[in-house]
């Protein structure tokens, strides 16, 4: 009896200690971060979704963007061939757009066209019909197959871009112009034919302004008019009667566009953005220099951090200035106003008590996804009721997120 009494013992000791060793083993292959554990926990378990919430001393308003943008105008634009794509970010002498004026229409796209086509049966039909010139012909042969583009193009047939076909269809043109003055004599006829066409691309490049950026910038096609009035420049002098008018929608004194004029583009700087967050709170003393977090309710919970870089107290309205820097403008390109907190809050999740779970002295939650249950270390930042507590991961790049569920113990 002694014996088998022993032999248990040493048993349950090499037990603890290959458990021991396994968790070190598995918490050393995750970087301490999670524990994924399969079938580890009862599979009858109750399970509770993670909520996520902020918890401090912040307040409400509303906030009002104000970026380091540039608006583009254009007089009698009647048509946009869109280069860069809505958002995307252009380098420093990138083409942004090609902005066509009143005279240009795709008549006189299908007159360049037609000049081209009388080049083309000259050269075939007059000047070269009793030569084989293999050289010429492929580059006869690649100037059919872009005219065949444009004209599918113009005619609504094709898809792709019509100034991009262009440039090929000069390229070659000039190709073959260089060709034929290098390897046959002169021909009045043709000369008058490349005339009428040079003549033609001067027309079309009269009414034709192709913009590019003049610094590393995104580049957006959707502007609200505030542009002008509502930006980097402008934004210490606002006043909360200004920003509350914004916020209302109402148009700026001074229209942003001028007379005869339409917006085309407006080119947005990365580096940095201000908020105007506006509020009714009389007892808040903001601090010039202090940082605060602000979350931006509607677009995920983002959350940035500010520098109040001054603030103008009128009545009851509050209307702090702040300065982001560091952080990306992208999130708000297209958001002009938006309801937001602005305090010394910290981000987390709220789970029932009984969702923590102690493994080797270490507090978390067991997240339940795809079978899979994975514990993930946390610390309790807070108890807001006797039901209830106020968590945050305890490592970066945890799977804990909004909605998850986690098992109930």
């Amino acid at each position: 009896m002694g014996a088998k009494k022993r032999k248990k013992k040493k048993s349950r000791r090499r037990t603890g200690l290959l458990r021991a060793v396994i968790l070190l083993i598995v918490l050393g292959i995750a970087g301490v971060a999670v524990w994924q554990i399969r079938g580890y926990f009862d599979g009858n378990a109750t399970t509770a979704r993670v909520v996520e919430r902020s918890f401090g001393n912040y307040h409400s308003g509303t906030l009002v963007v104000a970026r380091n943008e540039t608006l583009y105008e254009a007089e009698n634009a009647t048509s946009i061939d869109f280069v860069a794509d809505e958002g995307s970010r252009v380098s420093r002498a990138g083409v942004i757009c090609k902005v066509y004026s009143s005279g240009y229409n795709q008549t006189e796209i299908s007159r360049l066209q037609t000049y081209r086509e009388e080049i083309q049966n000259y050269h075939v039909n007059q000047v070269f019909s009793t030569f084989v010139d293999a050289a010429l012909d492929s580059e006869n042969a690649e100037i059919d197959a872009l005219a065949l583009q444009v004209r599918s193009l113009v005619q609504g047939r094709g898809v792709g871009s019509l100034s991009n076909l262009e440039r090929q269809m000069t390229s070659a043109l000039t190709v073959r112009k260089n060709y034929l003055r290098q390897k046959y004599p002169d021909d009045q006829t043709l000369s008058e034919l490349y005339k009428v066409e040079n003549d033609q691309l001067k027309k079309i490049e009269s009414w034709t302004t192709t913009y590019t950026a003049q610094e590393d910038c995104i580049v957006s096609f959707y502007t609200d008019g505030y542009e002008q009035t509502v930006n980097s420049t402008t934004y210490a002098s606002l006043t909360p009667s200004d920003v509350r008018n914004v916020i209302r929608g109402v148009a700026p004194e001074q229209s942003t566009v001028s007379r005869g004029s339409d917006p085309i583009f407006r080119t947005v700087l990365e580096d940095e953005w201000y908020a105007l967050f506006l509020c009714q709170d009389e007892d808040w003393n903001p601090v010039v220099g202090e940082e605060y977090q602000m979350q931006l309710e509607g677009f995920n919970n983002y959350v940035v951090t500010g520098v109040v870089v001054s603030f103008t107290r009128i009545g009851s309205d509050l209307l702090l200035r702040m300065r982001v820097a560091n952080q990306s403008v992208e999130p708000v390109l297209n958001i002009r106003t938006c309801s937001a907190t602005v305090g010394d809050f910290v981000s987390g999740y709220h789970v029932p008590i009984n969702a923590l779970y102690t493994i080797d002295n270490m507090i978390g939650v067991v997240i339940v996804e795809g079978g899979l249950q994975t514990f993930v270390p946390v610390t309790v930042v807070s108890y807001p009721d006797q039901n209830t507590a106020f968590i945050r991961p305890t490592l970066e790049g945890s799977p804990l997120a909004n909605d998850k569920t986690v098992m109930l113990f």
